[in-house]
């Protein structure tokens, strides 16, 4: 007999799922795709009405239907199901939602054993990329799009978009294109039989990226990778500068479980404006926390030949840093330490045909400051020990002990202002002053910065995702 919101069968539904031996019922046929079950936490469904046969393991449910297990959940108006099966369907209107994403769509299938299940004609965002797909499987780590859409562009009509046959998304990680094609507005801008993508914070945009510079003049850039298999990609920088031309680079990357490695030739353009070219260059990186204490650590190696159109040297830089998790000093401040070593070793030293090697120890302590919701400030010290002039000045270090300060100020949801200057504190002056405005344009972002000391104009036009 119906029951008003009740809550069900917590030791039941328990049995069933443990017991359980059936693979996901999600229409996969690629077997790495179904995951085994394991011991999942208990289902809870709540419903105006519910029903539930004990000899079947039939479910049914009706009105303001949620089914929740552990930070997973399904909503809908009427629910079928079978406790024996681990399945639960909706043919009409449903929503699934977990941390970090939230689909919307009809003919839902659920197995709550494996985690598996698909949806048709649905959208939703996962991460901080929205998508759509005239259907759409879920995974516990994975999730697959076909014939779909993805863009971080929430407009009805998104300024940009990327559509596939297939889309496949590991939220955190990254993402994959098959028979992929790029959208500005309504007009395809290129295509690419198979793309990939990170989806880690600071990743390159998959449209290109429009510029101007003092130094450099005007610039087009645009990261493309295709990826190999599951772990090796090959990628390439496009870059054109108006003034120093076309300025390109290649490379491969291997990312496994607990360490990144790969090869890069071409050149490259650090946040001064200084450029070497790799021919090439070998690197591999890996960071993990330090036991259970409040602290990571990042290493990287870097073996290759550089050139910066004055010399060329066998270029070594090994560098281990440890960063502390920012430490609370009230409501609204925060402190972040941090230390390192580096080692950089060159073969050709100052253009001279002699090789040395140099270890540089660094000291850090940033505190954050929140002044009110629109208005945010930061002190960063730096001490660098051993200091010495670098052989090449692409991203080396020109302070032994500087002071870097900021302040942001949030005008209106359309525009930000901010400054940052860098200190000498051993000179005792002003290294760089640098003013922002950070402008949004619908879905894009359009940066300008000025930086007063060295009398340059750097402008920067992107895609922004929500």
């Amino acid at each position: 007999m119906p029951n008003t919101k009740m809550l069900l069968l917590g030791s039941l539904l328990v049995a069933a799922i443990v017991c359980t031996a059936l693979p996901g019922q999600a229409a996969v046929n690629d077997k790495d795709k179904v995951q085994k079950p394991v011991e999942k936490a208990p289902i809870v469904v709540e419903g105006d009405e519910l029903y539930f046969s004990d000899s079947t393991g039939d479910l049914f449910a009706k009105g303001n239907v949620v089914v929740t297990q552990g930070q997973a959940k399904v909503l809908g108006d009427v629910m079928r199901g079978n406790a024996k099966q681990n399945e639960i369907w909706i043919d009409d209107a449903a929503t699934f939602t977990e941390p970090g994403t939230r689909l919307v769509g009809t003919t839902t299938r659920y197995n709550y054993g494996t985690g598996n299940g698909t949806m048709e004609q649905a959208s939703g965002k996962v991460d901080r990329e929205l998508v759509a797909g005239e259907k759409i499987e879920f995974y516990p780590q994975e999730i697959i799009i076909h014939n779909g859409t993805e863009t971080g562009c929430p407009a009805k009509v998104p300024d940009y978009h990327v559509s596939a046959d297939k889309i496949e998304i590991w939220p955190g990680d990254k993402m994959i294109a098959y028979n992929a094609k790029f959208w500005i507005k309504d007009k395809i801008i290129f295509s690419m039989p198979k793309y990939q993508t990170s989806l880690r914070p600071g990743a390159e945009s998959e449209f290109p990226r429009l510029g101007y510079n003092s130094k450099d003049g005007f610039s087009i850039t645009q990261h493309l990778e295709y990826p190999i298999d599951n772990k090796v990609s090959v990628y390439t920088d496009i870059a054109y500068y108006t003034i120093r031309g076309f300025q390109p680079a290649f490379g491969v990357t291997d990312h496994e479980k607990n360490y990144t490695m790969g090869l890069v030739d071409g050149y490259s353009r650090d946040v001064n404006g200084n450029w070497i070219k790799r021919e090439p260059e070998f690197d591999l990186s890996f960071g993990h926390p330090v036991g259970s204490l409040p602290i990571d650590y990042t290493f990287t190696a870097v073996y290759g030949k550089w050139d910066d159109d004055v010399k060329t040297s066998w270029h070594q830089d090994y560098n281990l840093n440890f960063a502390g998790h920012p430490i609370k000093l009230g409501n609204t401040l925060q402190l972040a330490l941090g230390t390192g070593v580096e080692y950089v070793h060159e073969s050709n030293y100052n253009g001279l045909s002699q090789s040395q090697g140099n270890t540089i120890m660094r000291y850090s302590g940033t505190l954050y400051k929140t002044l009110g919701p629109k208005l945010n400030t930061w002190a960063t010290y730096t001490y660098t020990q051993n200091f010495i002039t670098s052989a090449f000045a692409y991203n080396a270090p020109v302070l032994a002990r500087e002071l870097d300060n900021g302040i942001t100020y949030k005008i209106d949801s359309k525009n930000t202002v901010q400054f940052i200057q860098t200190y000498d504190l051993d000179l005792r002056r002003a290294y760089d002053q640098d003013y922002y405005w950070i402008h949004d344009i619908h879905c894009w972002t359009a940066t300008i910065e000025y930086r007063a000391k060295r009398k340059q104009t750097i402008i920067d036009f992107t895609t922004k995702k929500f």
